[in-house]
């Protein structure tokens, strides 16, 4: 059995926050979705307060363990900027505009199960059912997919109106929708 000490119980409640101001966070950004924010405004917006706030922590905490800035390292930033965290906004931002707010947090979820999965598969990972540790990897890819199954199949009760929620259905409708100057067709 783990022993909870303090500094695990400070890492749970940690990753319990993060959790449920990022839930906030796509909430708000499937608001502004709807009311017509492009994607591309919507993830700059977002990768800049990062940016902001996360820089200057940076600079401070690390300032005596990071290593000389080269040009091989300028390059892998921006490739990592570029298609780890760019592309994969946008990706995302597309998807939550089609989708609720609690399917994108549901699937958002599952990337540690999914990770864990591919490491098994290209065998990056060991998994040894006998012990703990590997009961326990199994146990937690099984409550997080299990988690992400009930937050995506469950329907509850209706949290707005029925006409509001119509709007909204006929608004992020991917087939055609209504603009000042009339209706167009719009691809996938």
């Amino acid at each position: 059995m783990v022993k909870l000490d303090g500094k695990l119980w400070k890492a749970v409640i940690m990753m319990s926050i993060i959790n449920i101001a990022l839930s906030g966070v796509n909430v708000m950004f499937k608001k502004m979705l709807n009311q017509g924010v492009n994607r591309m405004v919507a993830a700059t917006y977002r990768l800049a307060a990062g940016t902001l706030f996360l820089t200057p922590l940076a600079i401070f905490l690390e300032r005596h363990n990071r290593p000389k800035l080269t040009g091989s390292i300028l390059c892998s930033l921006f490739l990592s900027a570029l298609l780890g965290t760019s592309l994969v906004q946008y990706f995302f931002l597309i998807g939550l505009q089609y989708t609720s707010s609690t399917f994108a947090l549901a699937f958002s979820n599952m990337v540690p199960s999914i990770t864990f999965a591919m490491a098994l598969v290209f065998r990056q990972e060991t998994l040894n059912i006998k012990n703990n540790i590997g009961r326990a990897k199994v146990l937690g890819t099984m409550i997080c997919i299990c988690g992400a199954l009930v937050l995506t199949l469950y329907t509850g009760a209706s949290l707005t109106p029925q006409n509001a929620q119509t709007e909204t259905q006929t608004s992020n409708s991917p087939t055609t929708a209504v603009t000042q100057n009339g209706p167009w067709v719009r691809s996938c």
